[in-house]
């Protein structure tokens, strides 16, 4: 969760800049990736998300937060 506190709200944002819902995790990172998220960012988002489409912003947040 520490990575969360360190990239949300303002920072996060930015990365995700472009995201159409539903995304699925591929996806997802692949964004990530476009708009220069750090890699220490973008393998956290690979390591913590399960493999699914997500339906919203806060769908998303929620799979994050466990």
């Amino acid at each position: 969760m520490d990575f969360l506190r360190k990239f949300l709200p303002g920072n996060l944002e930015r990365y995700l800049d472009g995201l159409d819902f539903p995304i699925t995790k591929q996806e997802l990172v692949g964004r990530l990736e476009q708009n220069g998220a750090p890699s220490m960012l973008v393998e956290q988002f690979r390591k913590r998300l399960p493999e699914r489409e997500y339906s919203s912003p806060q769908d998303l947040l929620k799979a994050l937060r466990g």
